[in-house]
This record gives structure tokens, sequence and C-alpha cells, in this order.
């Protein structure tokens, strides 16, 4: 499975920061299913803007009265961090909020980071000209890069660059996370392979589930299963439809190509009751539905064999070609 580029990711993920005012508009909304945080969007200019969930409890002078006021209600409330403090002024009203936010950068970051053996450079964000140091510390606050984390990730033996940690704390990428991956045997997880494994929800209690089915993969091979939804749940709805000897890779193919427990059961009410696992993604790729299996029908071609009704959609025979020739 192809590795996801953690510079990419950083990237694609943070143009919203490359603004040349590091000042802009905010609107906020409690998270229904956590209501200890809160969701932030934040606007610079016309077209930047990125959202993301902060804990009530990082928002010094915010509490759940004002957010939950009745009334329009004052609110000033900060984000501190290391990097520098993002201040936000406006109004909150039954779980909503919008104003205003300025960022204060704290310089000083710039020589602990240098202190630590990095270069204080987030590379792709500055191949944008127009980019600043401050817009950078500006990312780093935001999702609390703090020197406190970057040593805990050396600790652990991530010696990467400042853009890399930044993409870490972005998905979460804890000491308590990496040591429960090692516990399972993944001992030497790379960087770019712990973010993958995040986005695509390969938990430790993901694995756990696998392997209790009785998959014991390499991580490449669980990311692939989270990423098609091969799971055993899926599998378990394949074994009873009486394909319980399938492969890893062959229910990969089964989601990928869209078998699913519905065209399998649309397919034995035509009279297709023991179609191989093979034939089923052959006929997914190649469009051998139901509706084109009624339509041979009518045309008088009933029962014809998985195969042939392949190798009838690659000549492109169908049941209109059928009937001008005869």
């Amino acid at each position: 499975m192809k590795r996801l580029s953690t510079l990419t990711l950083v990237v694609s993920l943070f143009a919203a920061t490359a603004a040349l005012a590091l000042d802009g508009a905010w609107t906020a909304s409690i998270d229904e299913k956590h209501p200890d945080r809160v969701y932030l969007n934040l606007t610079q200019g016309k077209f930047n803007n990125m959202g993301s969930t902060f804990a009530l409890s990082g928002l010094s002078g915010l509490t759940s009265a004002q957010i939950h006021a009745a009334t329009m209600t004052p609110v000033h409330f900060a984000m501190r961090r290391e990097a520098g403090t993002v201040d936000f002024e406006g109004t909150f009203r039954n779980g909503k909020g919008a104003g205003q936010f300025t960022f204060a950068a704290d310089r000083t970051y710039i020589d602990k980071i240098k202190s630590l053996g990095l270069a204080f450079d987030l590379e792709k964000r500055h191949r944008r000209k127009e980019r600043t140091n401050e817009d950078d510390l500006f990312a780093l606050a935001l999702h609390d890069v703090s020197t406190a984390f970057i040593k805990s990730m050396m600790a652990e033996g991530y010696r990467v660059s400042l853009e890399k940690y930044l993409a870490m704390r972005i998905f979460n990428i804890t000491p308590e996370y990496i040591r429960e991956m090692r516990s399972l045997g993944f001992k030497d997880i790379d960087d770019d392979e712990l973010v993958a494994s995040k986005i695509h929800k390969v938990t430790p209690q993901f694995v756990r589930e696998m392997r209790a089915a009785g998959w014991d993969l390499s991580l490449d091979e669980y990311q692939g299963a989270a990423i098609h939804g091969a799971t055993p749940k899926f599998a378990e709805e394949m074994r009873r439809l009486g394909y319980g000897n399938l492969s890893h890779d062959d229910l990969v193919s089964f989601r990928i190509h869209r078998v699913t427990a519905e065209f399998i059961e649309e397919l034995r009410k035509l009279g297709y009751a023991k179609v191989s696992a093979d034939d089923l993604v052959a006929m997914r790729i190649h469009r051998v539905t139901p509706e084109f299996i009624r339509e041979l029908a009518t045309a008088g071609y009933e029962n014809v064999p998985p195969q042939k009704l392949v190798e009838m959609r690659i000549h492109k025979i169908d049941a209109q070609y059928l009937k001008k020739m005869r």
C-alpha cells in the first residue's frame, strides 16, 4: 500500500493559515457528543480558513455558562500556547458563537526549537513566498506543538523535522499510542506510518479485533482493510452467504468492487446460487448487473454462465444486439 506523505498532508491541511494578517474572524459551536469540547473555525481573508475541535479547558476565560447562555453574551477568551497566544472576542448564544481573533506570536519559541537541534522551517509552507515565521508560529500554536511534546517524541526515538512534529500533533500521535502499537508487535513504525495509521483509524482496538477474527496482518494490510471496510463484520456477513474461506485479499477485493450481500442475494434470486468469488468480482468489474441479466432473459437468453456473461459484456453483446441478430 502506498505510504501517505506527511509533508503533503501538512500542506493541504494548512494552506488555510497562509494569510498575511494574523487576525481574522471566528465562529464556534459546542461539540454535542463531547460537551467539554468546542469546534472553532478561523477565517483569514476571503479564502483562508481552518477548523478544529479544542478542549474547553484550553480556552482561558470561556465558560460553559457563557456558551449556553440563552441571550447574546459577550465573551473574551484566549488560547495560550508556547508559540504564542490567540485572543478571541465576540459573543455566544445557545451553544454557538462568533467574533474576531488576533494572534500574538512568542518568538522566543523559535530559539527553543533551535536549542532542540531542529531548524525552524516548515519546508512545504515556505515554498509560498508570502509566508512568514509568524504564520508558522500561528499554526504551531493552534496545534500546541510544544517543546515538551517534541521532547516526548524524541524520547520515543522520533527525531524528525518540525513539520513532521506538526503532522504528528495534528493527528494526535502520542507516546502512549506509540507504545501501545509497539506492544502489538509494530516495533519499527516510522513517522509517516504512524500518521497514516491514525488517519485510517487503525487503532490498537481495531488491530485486536482483526486478530481475534484470525487476521494477523502487516500494518499496511490493516490500513487497506480499514480504508475499504474489509472488517470482521463484513467477513462474517460473507460467511453467512457461503463465502467463509475468503482470504484478506479477497475481502478487500470484494469491498473495492462493491461485491455486497445485496448483490449476491439479487444474483441468487435470478438463479445464480453458487458464483465463485473470482466470478463475482469479474461481474462487478464488467458491469454484469442483475438488470443486465434480466434484459438478456427477455431476449431469450436465460441461465447464461457467469463467465459467459462477463464475455458478453466485454464484447458489448447486450439484449438489443441479440434481438437485432435474430
